[in-house]
């Protein structure tokens, strides 16, 4: 009887699936959710790797001073900072010297680092997703943020300064600081939210941006008895987090802490026109409402606009009651970017007479923001009607994806200040190689990338830029001045079309013999009576070339 009776049991057990745990449910199906994130994953790389093949793995100026000081790294040296920078960490550059070592020197090699850490801000958006609004919110905001808008998708694969790594720390910190807010707070997760602030702040001074919500979220949700001890722990990871930046401010006497309380590129009256430029410029294309390099359809700008509207619209009004929810700490995130942009003086470089975009590369998370805001939207009306969410999913990511087939990725890839850049250098390597010339006079634009090509390829090669030193620019390499001066055989490279640049009609009149030697876009001018120093031509070398 009893081997009958223990079948019969059975069924009616298994008849009850409502009783099962969710962790068997998650267990049962975590290959397919392991397949999805690893399809997600291998989407937004091969749209970043798209990219970057199309562009013929293009370097600026910028880019290139990272990789030449990954350079130096190789051979001892020890940076805490971006050369000759107050802020923005050395974090690339260390990156850029492992990746070198596996792999040998080169442009792919350069950009690989900052390929994978644009790959966790995927996964940085979806757990902290996850945290605020759920599953299914982390999941649309995942393929939000591996599609994202093509401007942000072109500066994440960008390694001029570490602002793709202040997204991702940013994230897991903003993270943190939920899980301390709306779950029971802990010594570690305290610490960890700390040394994930102090980490970003040394990566770039506008993770103020993260650390800003974290803390407000901190603040207004851990109970005051809790609150002293959370902080303390907090404040204890920050430090242990940025020691690279207390150090490095020990040693020049605070100057990040100058540098910011003047502001990047001096505080401005006009708080104004900063939030106005902020407006019309940054915020569209963090948003993906335009970009500047192919068509962007206004129609396209204005249906996103909608979107983001009324997804902002029901966060902010969609909610049970006054109580604070983990989504309110994404729209603190999105006030206070506008808010410290306009009143710090990292906006006043905005308002610039020359019309370069130099504060496009603060866009980016705008987007880190609005795409957890817009996939908590998503995930709400995905319980009531899947197939509007999926539709609705659908707009943004086809915007994204349009802008992404049709821009010009080597005009993309070119810095805002100088977008002249060919995508090979090999013929002007080759030239001066059978010149015999291994020191050059050329803009940081243009010389800096070359000589990255010519690491890559084993050519000797050092270049300075004279005349944007004279005009008051960054003196990035000061090392490599005296090695130029000292050269047997230095040549000034130009960049123009100009059947007879300055240059040539200078020296024709101090009646000094040169050679020249076209490789276009470069003009190669190698003086050959006598050694001529560039101040004594300064005036030919200006930004024309």
């Amino acid at each position: 009887m009893s081997r009958l009776a223990a079948p019969a049991a059975a069924p009616a057990a298994s008849t009850v699936p409502a009783q099962r745990p969710a962790g068997d449910w998650l267990a049962q199906h975590r290959w397919w959710w392991l397949g999805a994130l690893g399809a997600l994953l291998l989407l937004g790389g091969l749209l970043r790797l798209s990219l970057l093949v199309r562009a013929g793995w293009l370097m600026e100026g910028d880019d290139a001073l990272s990789a030449l000081m990954a350079l130096r790294i190789l051979d001892g040296d020890r940076p805490l900072m971006l050369k000759n920078q107050a802020y923005g960490a050395s974090w690339e550059p260390y990156l850029m010297a492992l990746s070198f070592s596996t792999f040998g020197v080169s442009r792919v090699a350069a950009r690989l680092p900052e390929l994978l850490t644009s790959l966790g801000v995927i996964l940085a958006t979806g757990w902290l997703a996850g945290e605020v609004a759920g599953r299914p919110a982390a999941w649309f905001a995942m393929l939000l943020a591996a599609a994202p808008p093509v401007y942000v998708l072109v500066l994440a694969e960008k390694p001029w300064a570490p602002y793709t790594e202040v997204i991702l720390l940013g994230l897991l910190a903003l993270g943190c600081a939920v899980r301390l807010g709306w779950r029971r707070p802990t010594r570690r997760l305290a610490v960890a939210c700390g040394l994930l602030g102090g980490f970003a702040m040394w990566m770039h001074p506008l993770a103020i941006w993260y650390l800003g919500a974290a803390a407000i979220a901190v603040v207004l949700r851990v109970r005051p008895p809790q609150l002293m001890r959370t902080a303390g722990w907090g404040l204890l990871g920050f430090i242990i987090g940025g020691l690279p930046v207390w150090v490095f401010n020990l040693q020049t006497g605070g100057s990040t802490v100058r540098y910011i309380t003047a502001g990047s590129g001096g505080q401005t009256a006009d708080r104004g026109a900063v939030l106005g430029a902020w407006w019309n410029n940054d915020l569209p294309r963090g948003a993906g409402l335009w970009h500047p390099w192919g068509p962007s359809p206004p129609a396209f700008g204005v249906v996103m606009a909608l979107l983001l509207a009324a997804a902002l619209v029901w966060a902010v009004v969609g909610r049970r009651g006054l109580r604070l929810r983990p989504l309110d700490a994404l729209l603190v995130l999105v006030v206070l970017i506008p808010t410290i942009f306009t009143l710090s003086g990292f906006g006043g470089p905005a308002l610039n007479p020359y019309g370069f975009d130099a504060t496009g590369r603060y866009a980016p998370p705008i987007w880190s923001g609005l795409s957890i805001i817009l996939g908590a939207a998503l995930a709400s009306v995905w319980r009531q009607r899947r197939w509007l969410a999926t539709l609705l999913c659908c707009v943004p990511l086809g915007i994204n994806l349009a802008a992404w087939a049709a821009i010009d990725p080597v005009a993309a890839f070119q810095s805002p200040y100088w977008d002249r850049l060919p995508v090979d250098n090999r013929p002007l390597l080759a030239a001066l190689g059978e010149q015999g010339v291994e020191a050059i006079w050329i803009n940081h634009w243009a010389g800096q990338p070359l000589m990255l090509d010519a690491a890559a390829q084993g050519q000797p090669l050092v270049a300075y830029d004279w005349y944007d030193v004279q005009a008051g620019g960054i003196d990035r390499f000061p090392e490599y001045r005296p090695l130029v001066e000292q050269a047997a055989r230095p040549a000034f490279v130009l960049v123009t079309d100009e059947a007879q640049p300055e240059l040539e009609r200078v020296l024709r009149q101090m009646a000094i013999s040169f050679v020249d030697v076209r490789v276009p876009p470069y003009v190669v001018v190698i003086p050959t009576s006598r050694t001529i120093h560039p101040s004594e031509v300064t005036a030919a070398l200006d930004y024309r070339y």
